[in-house]
């Protein structure tokens, strides 16, 4: 088997400016370095030309390494040379959105209009810039010339009922809503924009109507959120309770609704859910970006929040939003920067807090990250949570004795272990094993089968250690055989079916599990390695000596190193 302990993404992100970029941009002012004469019209012209080639060309390779401040400043430089080219005003302006100057990006896309009018992206980058100024008539012009395709069949309508709401014709508003009916998929966004609207306009019994419809078409907590905050203005606290209560049920650790019933029970009322027109608008690009990141699609994501922050700076949703797709790019340090911006005392604080110390963790900063899980373990004295991620980072250092300690005392605050509890067993097990302490790491991996008995990864491990062992071995091979059939495409558990026949003299069936383990997981120096031996049991020699050389070419662990080379030399009749 090739991995036994769980996975973990990790090491620190370096970010920086690319060497090729520098070289260019170092390249661009050559010239004045080296005293050039000052240039005739001709030698400045293919001057102002190598500058803009060399400018762009930075600007590409800093977009390339995701470090998108110098992106900008790259594209700054192009500009000044050809303001008036709309490639470059295009991809400008998306860089200057990504980086959160939302500000540039808007002038840039108003300048792209003068060229390209019907550019979608430009069009509502146009619309939100018209719609801070409070020039709504301008913005409901820009953002109606916005094509329907992509996208913006989703996003166009959006933005247009909140300028519409701008300009005082919630009625129409509330019609533009009318044209995402044309998709289900849209449904949700739609009867939530529907009720937030007509809240914010006052017509209760139809935002009442509408966030009822939401429940029955399945909710977010945000949705939650914003009816338990009109349930509250509108002193129905009883109902606004039930409504939280009926969530945790269903969502126990649901951190922000928790925080709006324990809220509410302290005598709060919540705030209503949009104070103004930018705030509904802000809602509307928060809630794109938190779909599109569950899709993957991190690019405009991250745009959508970063338009949400600037239309409203202390939407906590639309920090996580921006935050998770910088994680998902492993940009650890800059989601950090925006994780920072969460207030203490919010309800988002937790999960910033715990995603916070993790990032540390991945940048190999664990001191840094285990402060701040202690003082989170410390603050909730029952809780586990923070004590298993602290577990889990001391693990992924290898400082497995901290791990131990860690996850130790997350069991010793369990009053009572449940089915769900045989991850932690399993993994303090893994750490145990990985230490040397056999006698604990069995004990709790044979617990952890007693809560969930068919966990295949419990059944892997624990079996694949006992082959090892040369201790219950059949007992053992049946165990990984039910892992098997339950992951019967895992390349690792198949391995360990394979290496179970062979410890048992099943060489041909060995040779025949071995032989789909590496079809499986062809790059495994372990796996590799296993077939060698098992194809040398049943007489294929020459094919043993091939897997081994691969293994070895595959980067077998420091404590098989040597035992390849033996066989590479010796086989193993000796």
């Amino acid at each position: 088997m090739t991995e036994k302990t769980m996975a973990h993404q990790g090491g620190p992100n370096k970010r920086r400016l690319g060497k090729l970029a520098m070289t260019l941009a170092a390249g661009v002012s050559l010239a004045a370095i080296m005293g050039v004469a000052q240039p005739t019209p001709v030698m400045a012209q293919k001057a102002g030309e190598s500058a803009k080639l060399g400018a762009y060309l930075a600007a590409r390779v800093a977009g390339t390494d995701r470090d998108l401040g110098a992106a900008v400043e790259y594209y700054d430089q192009v500009l000044m040379v050809d303001p008036d080219n709309p490639e470059l005003l295009s991809a400008a302006s998306l860089f200057m959105l990504a980086d959160g100057q939302v500000e540039k990006a808007i002038a840039a896309a108003e300048h792209l209009l003068d060229f390209r009018p019907d550019d979608g992206t430009a069009l509502l980058l146009a619309s939100v810039g018209k719609m801070t100024a409070g020039d709504y008539a301008a913005a409901a012009e820009l953002v109606g010339a916005v094509p329907l395709t992509g996208i913006n069949r989703l996003l166009g309508p959006l933005v247009e009922a909140w300028v519409l709401v701008g300009l005082g014709q919630v009625d129409d508003a509330l019609l533009a809503l009318e044209a995402l009916s044309v998709n289900s998929s849209f449904t949700p966004m739609r009867v939530y924009h529907t009720a937030l609207i007509t809240w914010f306009d006052g017509r209760i019994d139809d935002a009442e109507a509408q966030f009822q419809l939401m429940l029955e078409s399945g909710v977010s907590s945000r949705g939650v959120e914003a009816y338990g905050a009109f349930l509250e203005n509108q002193d129905r606290s009883d109902e606004a309770a039930a409504l939280y209560e009926n969530f945790l049920a269903v969502a126990p650790d649901d951190e922000i609704i928790g925080a709006a019933l324990a809220a509410h029970q302290g005598g709060g009322t919540a705030a209503p859910m949009i104070a103004d027109v930018a705030a509904g608008l802000a809602e509307a690009f928060e809630g794109m970006a938190a779909e599109l990141t569950q899709e993957n699609a991190l690019n405009p994501a991250r745009n959508f929040a970063q338009l949400a922050l600037y239309l409203r700076p202390d939407l906590e949703p639309a920090m996580m939003a921006l935050a998770n797709t910088m994680e998902q790019e492993e940009l650890w340090d800059l989601a950090n920067e925006v994780l920072a911006n969460v207030q203490l005392d919010s309800p988002y604080s937790w999960a910033a807090r715990m995603r916070t110390a993790v990032n540390l963790g991945r940048m190999d900063d664990v001191d840094g990250a285990a402060a701040i899980l202690e003082g989170m373990a410390n603050e909730r004295p029952n809780g586990v949570e923070a004590l298993i991620s602290l577990g889990d980072i001391f693990r992924s250092a290898s400082r497995f004795e901290d791990s131990v300690a860690a996850y130790d005392r997350a069991v010793d605050r369990i009053d009572q272990l449940s089915r769900g509890d045989w991850v932690l067993l399993y993994t303090r097990g893994t750490v145990l094993e990985r230490s040397g302490d056999w006698d604990r790491a069995e004990a709790d991996f044979l617990q952890a089968l007693e809560l969930e008995p068919d966990q295949p990864f419990i059944l892997n491990y624990l079996g694949y250690s006992w082959v090892e062992m040369g201790r219950n071995v059949e007992e053992a091979t049946e165990m990984i055989e039910r892992a098997v059939a339950q992951r019967p495409t895992a390349g690792f558990i198949v391995d360990s079916l394979g290496w179970g026949h062979y410890m048992l003299g099943n060489y041909e069936e060995a040779v025949r599990q071995l032989e789909r383990a590496v079809q499986l997981t062809p790059g495994d120096s372990t796996i590799n390695d296993h077939l060698g031996d098992a194809y040398w049991r049943v007489g294929r020699k020459r094919e043993a000596t091939f897997q081994w050389q691969h293994a070895l070419d595959l980067g077998p662990e420091d404590d098989q190193l040597p035992i390849i080379l033996k066989k590479l030399e010796q086989g193993l009749d000796i």
